[in-house]
C-alpha cells in the first residue's frame, strides 16, 4: 500500500476535542492533508462518518461519549462493509496496553500508541498500519516499539515569565468579571487536570501558523457558586454556558497583552524546529469557545513535544486550572 500521505484520508476519535485537535496537528505537520483530516466524538458520529467517507486510517481513544474504542473496533470489523472490515485502526490511550491486547487482536486491531506521545511517534505508527502491519503478522508492534517510547522526544521548554505574567493576570481579570476572587497558587505533585466543568478556546495566527490552545478546568461547586451569587438558582446547562464566556472573555483579555511577543510565542509553537522570520506583532484571532461539562472526566493533553504550561488557581477555597499549549499548524 502506498504512504503517500497527503492523498490519505484519517478519521480521529475521541471525547476529547483538545486532544483531536492536537492529533489533528500532528498528523498534518506529518504530511497528511489538513482537509483529508475528520474528527468524531462519539461512536455513533463515527459510524454515519463512515457511512459517508471511505477512510485509509482510523484513530480512536479507548473512552468514547457513547461507547468505547474496543466497541467501535468490534463493530466496524464485524458489521462494516468490506471496505470498513479492511480500515487500518490504531488505538490512542494513556491506559495499560495490556488491558487491551487481546482485544485488539482479535478483532485486527494495527496498533496502539500510548500517551503521551510526539509527531515521529504518531508517524511511525500510522505509516505501519497504512501498510498493513498488524498484530497477526508483527505481534511487536501492539505495544510502542523502542522508537516509539519517547525516550528521544524533545525536552519542553521552560516558559518565559514574562508569558506567563500576562495568562495568570488575564486569568485574575476575567474572574473579576463574575464578582471572584482567584489567587495563583504553586503547582503540587500529584495534581489532576480533573474538572466538573471545562471550557477552551484557542487564538490563532494563520499567517505565522501559530495556535494557543487554553483551557480551563473548574470543580462543580465552585462555578454552582460563582453562578448563584450571581443569578441565583443553579442550571448545571446555564452553569456551563458561564464557564464557558469566562475562557472567552479570558481569551480576550490576553489576546493584546501578548500579540507583541512574537519572538518567545514563535519560538515556543516551533519548538525544536527552526523558527520562520516573523516581523511584527501577532494578528491573533480568537477562536469560538467549547465546554464539557461530566463528572470526575478529564481532557487529557500531556502530550510529549508540545510547549505548555499549568497555572492552579484558588478561589471559593476550591482550586481551578488554567492550561496553555503552545503549537504551530
Amino acid at each position: 500500500m502506498s504512504t503517500d500521505l497527503s492523498t490519505k484520508k484519517v478519521l480521529v476519535v475521541d471525547h476529547s476535542k483538545v486532544l483531536t485537535k492536537i492529533i489533528q496537528n500532528f498528523l498534518a505537520q506529518a504530511g497528511f492533508d489538513p482537509g483529508n483530516i475528520f474528527r468524531a466524538e462519539t461512536k455513533n458520529q463515527a459510524m454515519m462518518m463512515l457511512g459517508l467517507e471511505t477512510f485509509d486510517l482510523i484513530t480512536s481513544a479507548i473512552h468514547l461519549g457513547d461507547s468505547t474504542g474496543i466497541e467501535f473496533l468490534k463493530e466496524i470489523r464485524i458489521n462494516g462493509d468490506d471496505k470498513q472490515r479492511d480500515t487500518p485502526f490504531l488505538i490512542i490511550s494513556s491506559e495499560n496496553t495490556e488491558n487491551y491486547i487481546e482485544d485488539l487482536k482479535t478483532y485486527s486491531g494495527n496498533g496502539f500508541l500510548s500517551k503521551p506521545f510526539n509527531q515521529k511517534q504518531i508517524l511511525e505508527i500510522a505509516k505501519k498500519a497504512l501498510n498493513g502491519e498488524n498484530y497477526n503478522e508483527t505481534p511487536s508492534s501492539a505495544a510502542p516499539s523502542p522508537e516509539l517510547s519517547g525516550e528521544d522526544s524533545k525536552p519542553e521548554p521552560t516558559i518565559p515569565e514574562k508569558i506567563l505574567e500576562p495568562f495568570t493576570k488575564s486569568t485574575i481579570d476575567a474572574m473579576e468579571q463574575y464578582m471572584a476572587d482567584a489567587n495563583l497558587i504553586e503547582l503540587k505533585d500529584g495534581w489532576k487536570l480533573n474538572g466538573f466543568f471545562s471550557s477552551w478556546v484557542d487564538l490563532m495566527d494563520s499567517e505565522k501558523r501559530v495556535q494557543i490552545s487554553m483551557l480551563i478546568n473548574f470543580p462543580k461547586k465552585m462555578a454552582c457558586d460563582i453562578y448563584e451569587g450571581i443569578f441565583g438558582e443553579v442550571d448545571l446547562e446555564q452553569v456551563a454556558g458561564v464557564v464557558q464566556e469566562l475562557v472567552n472573555i479570558l481569551g480576550g483579555i490576553v489576546k493584546p497583552k501578548i500579540s507583541d511577543y512574537t519572538t518567545e510565542l514563535m519560538e515556543l509553537a516551533y519548538w525544536g524546529e527552526e523558527v520562520p522570520d516573523a516581523r511584527g506583532p501577532l494578528n491573533l484571532d480568537l477562536g469560538l469557545p467549547e465546554s464539557k461539562m461530566g463528572e470526575e472526566h478529564t481532557l487529557d493533553i500531556e502530550m510529549q513535544g508540545i510547549p505548555k504550561f499549568t497555572l492552579p488557581f484558588e478561589s471559593k477555597g476550591e482550586v481551578f486550572y488554567l492550561v496553555v499549549l503552545f503549537q504551530k499548524f
